[in-house]
């Protein structure tokens, strides 16, 4: 009995240690391969583990740095230059930030960080900004605490004693701080050239065959505008009488705005019930302003009706390709207007784009055709008299006659620099660049005018440096940014090295891509 006790016992406690070193296998092993049916090792960094969610409340750090305006530390971490908003990288640089600044003995205390971030930027910018404002409108809402706030401290600490650390004994050398300081206050005195799209139109020659050849080739793309038919809902407001205070009338029109936002919330939870509820709106008695309902026929972004004219954000949302005539995406939000009144615009049908025939695209060829061959003489003409006009300074002739050889107007520009580009220009900061490229005396490479209008080049009659009294305090303030760029440039070389030596790998992102980092900001209903 008491054998037969004890073999039974054995079985179930190995049955038991069996079990219990498959889960801890299990959990081992890099990724999941349930097909995120549980936890999952997003990423992995010297060896170890990190699960979804505690790489998703990491990722809050980043928030949480920005917010406060510790930007440097978080993009520095993040990745500059980056356009897409995933924070995994973040999360894994920090991981191995946190790291290497243990090995090398970096530990900020709880008082230093607490320090460090009293001095974010945030709270010279929100003076009003307090610690329960702090945790109940940047932290709570992320599931952080003060004690999170204070290893951000830290680690942000920690990442700007290695930075000292990397950064010492090297700064800018002086005497490229004086070629940054001539760079940007050297003054130019030069003309330009330009050729107008327009003054060439009329030198296209058209025929059958060109625009038979291009409707060959392009049929596909030949297609008839896009046509969306929608209703308009219009909130006007409430009038105002001479008799009304400041306070009656704010209130009146706090009054107006909930309404609004009440019966487009009513409406949005069912939007199959679009044409009801908004008659019953216009005919409620609570509602002590005017509601007018229109039905606007199928039009084309390009040629919308009077009511929605050079109002080029409703019209985009219109015509967003998100958005259909199906229940839950064809009602846009209540759009504010100048006249304080509400729009809200119910997509009721779409026409689709369909082919056209030749004689129905022909107009839209003659445009193209015009528009890409006229281009092209323009750009042949700017060309030809940039070479021409180079070709007389280079053989000694004035600017004027070199000007009148190649058939040339020159517009002669103020006086401008880098940091003071030529007013009333349109593309002024590509005139100083390529005024920078070009030697006195000469002419530049011919540049796209903006908007397609034509080509233009830059003649630099004469460069020279004009010396100012604030000479000092410029170039030290290039020192500055120049030894910044010293830092970070030494940083991201040695934290590189670091990042290769930690093993890191990733499952993925931590956050799907149409989801956003949350940034502190509040939208307004």
């Amino acid at each position: 009995m008491s054998l037969n006790f004890f073999l039974r016992g054995k079985t179930f406690v190995m049955i038991v240690m069996v079990a219990l070193f498959a889960g801890l296998a299990w959990f081992s092993t890099d990724y999941d391969t349930r097909g995120a049916q549980g936890p999952t090792c997003v990423i992995k960094v010297y060896g170890k583990c990190y699960r979804d969610q505690e790489v998703r409340r990491l990722a809050q750090f980043y928030a949480v740095a920005n917010d406060i305006l510790f930007v440097d530390f978080a993009m520095s971490l993040f990745g500059e230059d980056r356009l897409d908003r995933d924070p995994t990288d973040f999360v894994t640089n920090l991981l191995v930030l946190r790291h290497e600044a243990k090995k090398l003995g970096i530990e900020p205390t709880a008082e230093e960080a607490k320090e460090a971030i009293r001095t974010a930027p945030i709270f010279a910018m929100q003076t009003w900004i307090n610690d329960d404002i702090l945790v109940d409108r940047v932290l709570a809402p992320r599931g952080l605490n003060k004690a999170d706030l204070i290893q951000l401290g830290q680690d942000y600490l920690s990442w700007r004693k290695i930075s000292d650390l990397l950064s010492a004994g090297n700064s800018a050398v002086p005497i490229e701080i004086e070629k940054a300081y001539v760079r940007d206050n050297q003054q130019f005195t030069a003309s330009l050239a330009e050729f107008k799209r327009e003054d060439f139109v009329g030198k296209v020659e058209l025929t059958d065959e060109k625009i038979q050849t291009y409707y060959d080739e392009h049929q596909e793309d030949l297609l008839s505008d896009e046509k969306r038919g929608v209703t308009a809902l219009k909130f006007s407001p409430p009038a105002e009488t001479p008799e009304m205070t400041a306070e009656q009338k704010a209130e009146q029109k706090l009054a107006f705005n909930n309404r609004v936002n009440e019966i487009y919330a009513n409406i949005a939870g069912d939007e199959s019930k679009f044409a009801d509820l908004a008659k019953k709106a216009k005919a409620n008695p609570e509602n002590k302003f005017e509601i007018t309902i229109e039905e606007i026929a199928p039009f084309a972004e390009v040629s919308p009706p009077e009511l929605l004219k050079d109002k080029n954000e409703i019209l985009a949302d219109i015509f967003n390709p998100s958005r259909s005539a199906q229940p839950g995406r064809s009602l846009t939000v209540p759009y504010p207007q100048e006249d304080g009144s509400y729009l809200i615009l119910k997509i009721n049908e779409v026409i689709e784009p369909v082919g056209l025939t030749l004689e129905e695209s022909r107009e839209q060829i003659k445009t193209a055709l015009t528009a890409i061959q006229s281009n092209l003489l323009v750009n042949e003409a700017a060309t030809e008299a940039s070479s021409k006009m180079l070709e007389a300074l280079e053989a000694g002739k004035p600017a004027a006659e070199a000007a009148k050889s190649a058939g040339v107007e020159l517009k002669p520009l103020p006086p401008f620099s880098r940091t003071n580009p030529p007013a009333k220009i349109e593309a002024a900061s590509q005139i100083v660049s390529v005024a920078m490229q070009t030697r006195p005396g000469s002419v530049s490479e011919v540049l796209p005018m903006p908007a397609g209008k034509g080509y233009q080049f830059l003649f630099v009659q004469k460069t020279e440096l004009v010396e100012s009294e604030e000479a000092d305090s410029r170039k030290a303030s290039l020192r500055v940014a120049a030894n910044s760029d010293y830092r970070r440039t030494l940083f991201k070389a040695w934290f590189r090295e670091q990042l290769k030596e930690s093993g890191a790998s990733r499952s993925g992102p931590v956050l799907p891509d149409e989801e956003e980092v949350p940034t502190g900001e509040t939208e307004e209903g």
